[in-house]
């Protein structure tokens, strides 16, 4: 049923070069890679890597959202958390000119940190997987 919260899913694709910056200046490498590298999302303990290609890359890491969760929340503080929740309302552009803040600096880094951090979070809500391709 649309708009229950039983479905997860975005298909843009913006610039993520602001992203990899705000990364590299909050997180750690192998922390940045769980946060960009996963391509399924499941309820683990730790990542594991599978030899089967992904759209990203020649394997595909299965990772747990607990793992994902606390990393999109540290950038989401680094750029203003509030902010964020306007990427997926489609008012973004409109609101980053009235309301000012670091999110609205670099709405395609806003956007990939809001869904980063909203993938976690469906998939710690609904105690579902969450599938990146």
């Amino acid at each position: 049923m649309a708009g229950a919260g039983q479905v997860f899913e975005e298909k843009l694709r913006p610039s993520m070069e602001g992203f990899f910056v705000l990364c590299e200046a909050h997180l750690s490498r192998e922390e940045t890679e769980i946060l960009c590298g996963w391509s399924v999302l499941v309820r683990l303990a730790e990542e594991i890597w599978l030899s089967v290609g992904s759209g990203h890359s020649e394997s595909t890491m299965v990772v747990g959202p607990p793992q994902v969760l606390p990393l999109a929340e540290r950038l989401a503080a680094a750029v203003d958390n509030l902010g964020l929740s306007t990427w997926f309302t489609g008012r973004s552009r409109g609101l980053a000119q009235t309301r000012t803040g670091p999110w609205g600096g670099d709405l395609d880094a806003a956007f990939y940190i809001a869904l980063f951090l909203r993938a976690a979070q469906h998939s710690v809500r609904h105690g579902c997987p969450v599938v990146h391709t």
